[in-house]
């Protein structure tokens, strides 16, 4: 249940038209083992984590022990938030060759110049992320990039020039991997160290992910009878109501101590 971020799913995607074909899959995933490598060696605990002593380290708990503390109603909100958004942004990208190829005309060379251009282009966008988030604040950032993936995904299953579909690529691309900082910022900030794997755990890898695995199969299907186009960008609603709940359930954690936003 891992999750690849749609911007290297894109240029992987890209690669599969050159002459290395289903093996850039494998060469792209030697580089997050790459920078694991170094991570174990070099990245150090932070030091709230080192407060907690050894003995909190070790202790093993329940897999359901959050559950049972007051943190479960909001580990069950960003489950929700997650869910929707993967909803929409696992699609993002998926499906976008066969939409070009049987709904727009595309050649598969057309295809891969498409998907590798908006993946470059989107990526200096991508590197703004967290200074964005940092100088304008968590809830305001949530609402430029979680809007920026809908009208990108939905642009970029319902326009017809070829140039306007790449444009439109590029926000999707944007918004479907940028949303990731938003959410993962929050789901570290808004627990206490000791409960913030937990929290992680639940609410995105477990709870989150039936949204993951359950749109794809959903527009899948639709796909058999109104199209690919209109499958995926009828998705794009699903954001949208990320973006809702968590301008309503989320504070701003900006700015802000972690014991001070960890704070029920």
């Amino acid at each position: 249940f891992s999750t690849v971020p749609p911007a290297l799913e894109a240029l992987v995607a890209s690669y599969m038209e050159t002459s290395l074909g289903w093996r850039s899959v494998y060469f792209a995933g030697t580089i997050p083992l790459l920078l694991l490598a170094y991570g174990r060696r070099h990245l150090k605990e932070t030091q709230r984590f080192q407060a907690q002593g050894p003995s909190a380290a070790r202790t093993r708990r329940p897999l359901t022990f959050i559950l049972k503390t007051p943190y479960r109603r909001r580990v069950l909100q960003l489950a929700l938030i997650w869910g929707l958004t993967y909803i929409c942004t696992q699609n993002a990208v998926t499906f976008w060759k066969e939409f070009a190829l049987a709904e727009r005309g595309f050649t598969d060379a057309q295809v891969g110049k498409a998907i590798a251009f908006a993946a470059v282009v989107s990526m200096p966008l991508l590197f703004g992320v967290g200074k964005l988030l940092d100088r304008i604040g968590r809830r305001r950032g949530a609402v430029v990039i979680y809007l920026a993936a809908t009208i990108g995904v939905y642009g970029s299953y319902t326009f017809q020039s070829p140039t306007a579909l790449t444009a439109a690529l590029v926000f999707a691309i944007f918004g479907a991997t940028a949303v990731l900082p938003v959410m993962n910022a929050y789901n570290t900030e808004l627990f206490p160290t000791d409960l913030r794997g937990d929290a992680f755990a639940w609410a995105n890898n477990l709870l989150g992910r039936i949204g993951y695995v359950l749109g794809p199969l959903a527009v899948g299907f639709a796909a058999d009878s109104v199209g690919w186009g209109p499958a995926v960008a009828t998705t794009a609603v699903f954001p949208i109501a990320a973006l809702l709940l968590i301008l309503v359930f989320l504070p701003e954690t900006s700015g802000r101590e972690l014991e001070e936003t960890s704070r029920l």
